[in-house]
């Protein structure tokens, strides 16, 4: 009777909900709830009918059930789109066992009925009970998610096969206990996260830090939620990106067909950014005969091993004086691309001694940054026309240590401009992370014999010198064979602060490029998303304005009035003495088809610039 009571009281709330969220939000009533097999007109007549035989005919369903598979027993409704733990696989053993010797026991007898009726009534009340049950929204307990977006067609084949939970097992492995890890796929634009709450997708992407899209080539609005995707977690620097591209898919039912001139722009767009920002996509072979190897392609490719990392480092943000949390949110979509970039791009990385690296490359290339900057600045306030031969005279080979060396000068000088003032002061801000301080103290003074001073209140420019320093000592610009997990999460906590300082600098940086033979200008200061605006003059701008490029539409307008005219020169606008300058960079910056370099000497008579964020076979990667 009693687990009568609880199917029937879940039946009731469920059709009273499927009812709700089909005319409310237009999601099927055959893909409402949480294993609601049994929940069909032919099961709850079973349920309503009062013969003790409905219990027995349930057992064998459950055991034969042909739609079993090895998915966990929780699911975010909407056809199953949250594959959360893959080690609550449903296995056949321990259901059969128990009723195998009970059988033999006692035979279909009044004890075998109540032995299995316990049996599923605590099974009953274990999933009602449990924390991410349909009585409970389960996305709070999440530590982290990943989420999929794409041709829902291709993404089902997959989901079918079950390697989904390949995924979060290889996430979740050597991870604490406590950790929970989520893979939500949906094909709809909202989900039922509780038996009475629903929220929209955009909702659930704060909590998620990996991103993997599938773009189908269908003509369909799907396109369009992949660019919105891409461009969410490209702009923030906690994230992982995994793009993949499967031709001649078609348009699944919970997409719209849109345009193909429409489509094409926002395939444009998207390419143009992955070649900026160096997240091209992985093309998988479309040949039907060749889907099995494909998915195992396809699965076997996505980048687990980083996701994993990044939720161990993010248990450090708890120890701490510094909201870590707090000043990432800070750097979505603010601050200069290529060190934001940089950032994101070390969270992508598999391998912690080649973090190690990319956290030490973040303080130089930071460090040159400010360098290239304040040179640049002052090239055109003092008008300097032979720019160019004192950097080759004074600067025949830049790295790091000349970069601090600069600095360091700033900060002793006393007569400055009022740039030149806001960078000094910049350079003396406190880190004030304490504990993440007295390990990097640690690892200086016993590790690497550090011989100097260390500070008891260090400054930006402070790490600037301890990271140039451990640069040196550990092989310069190679990659250690091997890396203490603990001293590469200090530095990575380090680069965070180095990137939020290097955000609040007040410029604003722009180019005007030839990219695919078309003109386009640049904007380079919304974090890890560079903004688009087409000059074509053919171009169709109604396709543009959903974008989030258009809402950057009036600096780019008053940016097309300063440059008018196509080159490989960068553009800064600083505000100095109350009034507004637009220097034209070409010194210590370079720009090629919307790549920004920085200066890096002379070889063979030329100058050879930089790009750390980006490279066709390595990165970073060198022009002339």
């Amino acid at each position: 009777m009693l687990v009568w009571l609880l199917h029937l009281q879940q039946i009731i709330m469920i059709s009273i909900n499927s009812y709700k969220y089909e005319k409310l939000f237009k999601i099927e009533p055959d893909n409402i709830g949480s294993n609601m097999m049994f929940f069909t007109p032919i099961w709850i007549s079973l349920i309503l009918v009062p013969n003790s035989w409905f219990l027995w005919i349930i057992i064998v369903f459950i055991i034969f059930n042909p739609r079993g598979s090895n998915y966990p027993s929780f699911f975010l409704s909407n056809d199953s789109i949250l594959i959360d733990d893959w080690k609550k696989t449903v296995k056949i053993l321990p259901i059969i066992l128990p009723c195998i010797i009970v059988f033999y026991l006692f035979g279909f007898s009044v004890y075998s009925y109540f032995f299995i009726g316990a049996l599923f009534f605590f099974s009953n009340m274990t999933t009602i009970l449990s924390d991410r049950s349909l009585f409970n929204s389960p996305i709070k307990f999440y530590d982290s998610q990943t989420i999929v977006t794409g041709n829902y067609n291709y993404l089902r084949l997959i989901l079918l096969t079950n390697k989904f939970l390949l995924l979060v097992q290889r996430i979740a492995i050597n991870i604490k206990e406590e950790f929970t890890y989520g893979l939500v796929l949906s094909p709809y634009e909202n989900v039922i996260v509780k038996h009475n709450s629903i929220k929209n997708l955009n909702e659930l992407i704060p909590l998620s830090h990996h991103l993997i899209l599938v773009d189908g080539g269908e003509q369909s609005d799907k396109i369009i939620r992949i660019e919105n995707d891409f461009i969410s977690f490209s702009g923030r620097v906690d994230t992982v990106i995994d793009y993949y591209s499967i031709a001649n898919q078609t348009i699944d039912k919970y997409s719209n067909p849109i345009e193909n001139e429409y489509a094409a722009c926002v395939r444009e767009r998207i390419a143009i950014k992955q070649c900026i920002i160096d997240e091209k996509p992985f093309v998988l072979n479309d040949n039907p005969e060749e889907e099995a190897k494909t998915i195992d392609t396809f699965i076997n490719s996505i980048n687990t091993e980083s996701v994993r990392i990044n939720m161990l480092v993010r248990e450090y943000f708890k120890e701490n004086t510094i909201d870590y949390e707090q000043l990432q949110s800070e750097l979505i979509n603010k601050g200069p691309f290529e060190i934001n970039t940089l950032l994101r791009q070390m969270r992508e990385g598999g391998s912690v001694p080649s973090r190690f690296v990319d956290a030490l490359s973040i303080a130089e290339v930071a460090a040159r940054y400010l360098f290239s900057l304040v040179n640049e600045v002052n090239i055109d306030l003092n008008k300097n026309e032979n720019s160019v031969e004192d950097r080759n005279a004074k600067y025949s080979q830049l790295s790091f240590g000349p970069c601090v060396g600069f600095l360091r000068t700033l900060t002793e000088k006393g007569t400055l401009n009022a740039f030149e003032k806001s960078i000094k002061q910049l350079l003396k801000t406190n880190y004030t992370d304490s504990g993440n301080f007295e390990r990097l103290r640690k690892y200086l003074i016993t590790d690497l014999h550090y011989d100097k001073k260390v500070s008891d209140e260090p400054t930006l420019f402070d790490l600037f010198n301890y990271l140039a320093y451990i640069r040196n000592k550990t092989r310069g610009h190679g990659t250690p064979s091997k890396v203490e997990f603990e001293f590469y999460v200090t530095l990575d906590l380090i680069s965070i602060f180095i990137v939020h300082c290097i955000s609040k600098i007040e410029i604003e940086t722009f180019s005007r490029q030839t990219i695919n033979d078309k003109e386009w200008l640049l904007y380079y200061n919304a974090g890890g998303n560079v903004v688009l605006h087409p000059l074509e003059p053919n171009e169709n701008l109604e396709y543009w304005k959903d974008s989030f490029d258009w809402k950057h539409l009036d600096k780019m307008e008053e940016a097309k009035k300063q440059i008018d005219e196509t080159n490989q020169s960068v553009y800064f606008k600083i505000k100095h003495q109350d009034e507004i300058h637009w220097i034209k960079a070409e010194t210590y910056f370079k720009c090629k088809e919307g790549i920004i370099y920085m200066y890096d000497g002379i070889n063979n008579n030329e100058a050879e610039w930089i790009s750390f964020t980006t490279g066709a076979v390595i990165r970073p990667y060198r022009i002339n």
